[in-house]
């Protein structure tokens, strides 16, 4: 049923959880896992500032979106891949892209032709997640192809 699944990571605990969602739901269905990271052109999540703590790269916003956001990005995908392969399964790939996360995990899903995608919940619940635009919501609201939300 499923042969390409995108799912996407920020280093939270939910984005954790939906990656050990969609590798089971790829080893299970024999499909292909795409890794995403989106390096945000607005504000930071906080989970990605906790990430840059615990790797110890200093954060100076102009700084980290240039040159510590790919690296940084680069290293959860990394990990991400390196979890993933761990698990079982060889078929995955990982890539960070810039922007607007919710357009970009859209048109990467598009690019690599996924039918599902798979992302956690910032769980900020259903009136924040509308008033404040959930990425969640958005990608959910606008994808042509199956969503999962995990939280």
């Amino acid at each position: 049923m499923f042969k390409a699944i995108l799912v996407a990571v920020d280093g939270s605990d939910h984005s954790w959880k939906a990656l050990d969602l969609a590798t089971e739901m790829a080893k299970k269905h024999g499909a292909t896992l795409h890794i995403l990271h989106v390096i945000p052109y607005q504000d930071l999540p906080e989970a990605l500032h906790d990430f840059a703590k615990a790797e110890n790269v200093p954060l100076e916003e102009e700084r980290f979106r240039f040159h510590y956001g790919r690296t940084l990005g680069d290293k959860l995908t990394q990990l991400a891949e390196d979890r993933v392969r761990a698990n079982g399964l060889t078929a995955v790939s990982a890539q960070t892209a810039e922007g607007r996360p919710a357009d970009a995990i859209l048109e990467v899903a598009k690019r690599q032709a996924a039918d599902t995608i798979v992302l956690g919940s910032r769980g900020t619940g259903y009136i924040s997640g509308m008033l404040l635009g959930s990425v969640s919501h958005r990608v959910a609201n606008l994808a042509d192809v199956t969503c999962i939300v995990v939280k």
